[in-house]
C-alpha cells in the first residue's frame, strides 16, 4: 500500500521538531514525523527532568523578541494541553562585572523591559542565606524566571500536533533524503515517504544525517541530583570569573524534589553516536568541588546523574533556515544550550520557513552564512 504524500515531513521529534509539527498541524498542513528515537529520550540534548528557562540570555540583547514569543506560545501550549509545563521558580545569576557571562545577561535585561533586580553581595546573601559568593560578586534575581519540565512539555508539543492531524513514526530510522520532481523522498529502514517540504532537527546529528559540515562541536555534559533540604531552591547560575569563556554552572529544583546541578565545560568533544551515560573519571568531582564551594548546605553524594550533550556553533548562534542549496529543506540545528526554552519559539520559525514566510527577524540564524556543502 503506497504511502500518502505530505506537505511536510519532520525528521527528528525532540523540542524544535515536535514543536514545529504542532505549528504546521495547527495550521492545517498534513505532517509526518519520524524519529529514530522514542521522546522523549536519553540520547541528545534534552535528557534528564527540566531545563532552566529564564528571561534573560548570554546570548545578547538580539534574543529579547524571541524570549517574549517563546513564553507566549509556553503559555498557549500549556493552556491547550491542560498541563504545567513550566515552574516558575525565578532565577538568581550570580557573577562578578566584569565576566563575559555575567555581562551579556546584565546587558540583556537592560535593554529589555523583563523585571529583574540587581543585590549586591550582603543583600543578596540575606535574602538566599545558602548561596554562597564573594564580596565582588552581585546577584541579579528574575521574579519570572522559570524551569522547563522536560517530559510535559515535548508530551503536550506531540499531543497537540497529533490532535491536530500529525502523524508520528517513531523507532524508525532515516536512512537518507532526495530531491526528484515531486518533491522530497525519504527513505527509512521500514518505508518510503514523500512531501513537498523537509524539516530536519535532529539537533547535533544534523551534519552526519545531511552530509554537511556546518561549524559546531558537539559537547558532552554531565548532570547530577543531589538530595535538596528544605524547601525548594530557585534555579541558579554562577558565572565564572572575569576572563574565563567557561559557561556558568547552574542548578535548579527537580520535579521529584532533588537538586540538579551541573558544571558546563569547554572542549568536551564527542561523535553524537558516542553518547552514553556511563560516567568519565572526573565527571562527578568537577561537580562536586563547584557545588560545595556555592552551596555547602547540600549533601554532595550524587542520588542520580543523567548524561546529555549540546551542540555549539561557532559563531554562538543557532542554525535555523532553508537549506542553502535547496529550499525545500530547513534545517533545525546547532541549540548552543540554550535550545529548549526557545523551542515554541524556533517551531514557530521553522514553520514559517516551510510554508515559504520570510522571517527578517531571524536571519541572524540562516544556514546561507556558513559554506555548508561537503566536498
Amino acid at each position: 500500500m503506497s504511502q500518502p504524500h505530505y506537505d511536510v515531513i519532520i525528521v527528528g521529534l525532540g523540542p524544535w521538531g515536535s514543536s514545529a509539527a504542532w505549528q504546521l498541524a495547527e495550521r492545517g498542513k498534513s505532517v509526518l514525523g519520524i524519529d529514530k528515537f522514542v521522546p522523549p529520550h536519553m540520547h541528545g540534548s534534552h535528557g534528564g527532568a527540566t531545563r532552566l528557562a529564564r528571561q534573560s540570555s548570554s546570548a545578547g540583547a538580539q534574543y529579547t523578541a524571541f524570549t517574549k514569543r517563546t513564553f507566549e506560545l509556553w503559555d498557549k501550549l500549556s493552556a491547550a494541553a491542560g498541563a504545567t509545563l513550566l515552574n516558575r521558580s525565578g532565577s538568581l545569576f550570580v557573577g562578578e562585572p566584569g565576566s563575559m557571562w555575567f555581562d551579556k545577561t546584565i546587558g540583556s535585561l537592560t535593554s529589555s523591559d523583563f523585571e529583574y533586580e540587581v543585590l549586591e553581595a550582603d543583600a543578596a546573601r540575606a535574602r538566599f542565606p545558602q548561596v554562597r559568593m564573594s564580596d565582588n560578586e552581585v546577584g541579579v534575581w528574575e521574579p519570572n524566571g522559570t524551569v522547563a519540565l522536560v517530559h510535559p512539555a515535548i508530551k503536550a508539543l506531540q499531543s497537540e500536533a497529533r490532535r491536530h492531524g500529525a502523524i508520528f513514526r517513531t523507532g524508525e530510522n532515516v536512512l537518507g533524503w532526495d530531491e526528484s520532481g515531486s518533491g522530497i523522498v525519504v527513505e527509512t529502514d521500514q518505508d518510503s515517504y514523500t512531501a513537498d517540504k523537509i524539516i530536519v532537527t535532529v539537533g547535533a546529528r544534523a551534519n552526519n544525517l545531511m552530509q554537511l559540515d556546518l561549524p559546531y562541536k558537539v559537547d558532552r555534559q554531565v548532570l547530577a541530583n543531589f538530595s535538596q533540604p528544605g524547601a525548594p531552591m530557585p534555579a541558579i547560575y554562577f558565572a565564572k570569573p572575569p576572563g574565563s569563556p567557561e559557561a556558568p554552572s547552574y542548578g535548579c529544583s527537580e520535579p521529584n524534589g532533588d537538586w540538579k546541578f551541573s558544571v558546563p565545560g569547554k572542549g568536551n568533544w564527542i561523535d553524537p553516536e558516542d553518547l552514553s551515560q556511563d560516567l568519565r573519571p572526573g565527571d562527578l568531582e568537577r561537580i562536586q568541588e563547584v557545588l560545595h564551594d556555592r552551596l555547602p548546605h547540600i549533601d554532595p553524594s550524587p542520588l542520580s546523574t543523567t548524561v546529555c550533550m549540546w551542540s555549539e556553533v561557532e559563531d554562538g548562534h543557532w542554525v535555523i533556515g532553508e537549506h542553502p542549496q535547496s529550499s525545500n529543506v530547513i534545517l533545525g540545528t546547532g541549540d548552543m544550550g540554550r535550545g529548549f526554552r526557545y523551542a515554541p519559539a524556533v517551531g514557530e520559525m521553522l514553520a514559517d520557513y516551510a510554508e515559504g514566510v520570510s522571517r527578517p527577524d531571524a536571519s541572524l540564524f540562516l544556514p546561507s552564512r556558513f559554506a555548508t556543502a561537503r566536498a
